[in-house]
């Protein structure tokens, strides 16, 4: 047994194996063309919205077309009674509504502080997030422009008549993700928790397949140079077979699907085999404690959205619990996940993602220290029926 005939071998039995065969090869793209379709059309817009107007004034009526002109936001209704406007909310005919109350125009005119109520259904934070911003940056306008209108109207120069209605106006600047496109900060973690989880999953299978048949015990109980053979030969494929994925990923679905790669080639390419590195020798470390191909699945089909979780790419790794900051530093989809951020959106360069490429590096070392202690034990206790 030597190295070419062990990637032969896996050849054949990834062609064989309808299970690893989808796992690996069709599950992938699969998976790509469908979660980008999803976020095809990456900005919400036209989000149902509702307006009672109590006051049925110049103001509030002029403020309901502003409102109807956001791109943001589709007036389908103008109801009578909060009640009306509440129901509507709770069938989710609606995301939200704006109430104007009775005498709205009449105070506002006499420069008296007046309200007007603005109901969001946060149970879908994004749509509510969206409406928030274009109700209060039309709002924020509007009082500007009135302000201005009624200084001019006391004799104040226009210059002197902006500075006085908005002695602060911030400018706020997106530096990366300039559209807030959800899909643009979503879908390139998923491709890669796609890649890692298609790849655990299918070399696992492989490993275990072979536990399952006994060929593992044989090679276990031959020299290190032909466990080694074993290991890297089973290994090769899965390693090309993936860094190809991540070109094909950041080369043609990424553009495919419009998400910019802003950084350079040889920094992703580098980042990426090392990333899928450290996922081959996790996949052989998790594939020689089951027992069997079926067991595989079961064990590992389910941890894909625990360690995005726990990844720190959707919520801070410094708010979550210390236990699960020690888990996260352990997986390889955090430091990635990290590096892939500043390099794709943000167009980082190599200084930017040095502490993620010494943490995959960390992370393998490790990884092959416990493989070899694991290999070692396994050689002294597994018996050949």
């Amino acid at each position: 047994m030597n190295f070419n005939s062990v990637f032969k071998k896996e050849l054949e039995n990834i062609i064989k194996d309808h299970s690893i065969l989808l796992t690996v090869i069709v599950a992938p793209i699969l998976y790509a063309l469908f979660m980008g379709s999803v976020y095809l059309h990456k900005e919400i817009e036209k989000i149902p919205f509702a307006v009672v107007d109590n006051d049925q004034s110049h103001l509030s009526r002029d403020l309901t077309q502003k409102l109807s002109a956001s791109p943001k936001i589709e007036v389908k209704e103008k109801l009578i009674s909060l009640s009306e406007a509440e129901k509507a909310l709770k069938d989710w005919e609606i995301q939200g509504f704006i109430v104007f109350p009775k005498g709205f125009e009449k105070e506002f005119l006499q420069n008296k502080k007046t309200n007007v109520s603005l109901f969001l259904n946060n149970t879908r934070l994004l749509p509510s997030n969206e409406l928030n911003m274009a109700v209060n940056k039309i709002m924020l306008n509007e009082g500007t422009d009135l302000r201005i209108k009624h200084f001019q109207d006391e004799g104040i120069t226009t210059p002197l008549a902006k500075k006085m209605a908005s002695p602060i106006r911030p400018k706020i600047k997106a530096m990366y993700n300039t559209t807030n496109s959800y899909g643009n900060f979503l879908l390139p973690a998923l491709f890669f928790i796609i890649l890692q989880q298609t790849l655990l999953l299918g070399l696992g299978e492989s490993i275990s397949k072979d536990r399952e048949s006994g060929f593992f015990q044989q090679v276990l109980q031959t020299d290190s140079e032909k466990i080694l053979a074993y290991t890297t030969g089973k290994s090769i494929y899965y390693f090309l077979l993936y860094c190809a994925y991540i070109i094909f990923f950041s080369w043609v679905i990424f553009p495919l699907f419009s998400i910019p790669v802003k950084g350079h080639v040889f920094p992703i390419i580098i980042t990426g085999s090392l990333f899928i590195i450290s996922l081959v020798l996790y996949a052989v470390l998790v594939g020689t404690f089951i027992k069997k191909q079926a067991q595989t699945i079961e064990i590992l089909a389910f941890t894909a959205y625990p360690l995005f979780l726990i990844s720190g790419y959707s919520w801070p790794q410094s708010a979550m619990p210390v236990f699960l900051q020690l888990i996260s530093n352990l997986i390889p989809t955090t430091p990635m996940l990290q590096a892939m951020n500043k390099l794709y959106i943000m167009g980082g360069s190599w200084n930017s993602i040095i502490p993620q490429i010494i943490h995959l590096l960390l992370i393998i070392a490790g990884t092959i220290i416990v493989l070899v202690l694991r290999f070692y034990y396994l050689k002294k206790t597994t018996k050949i029926n």
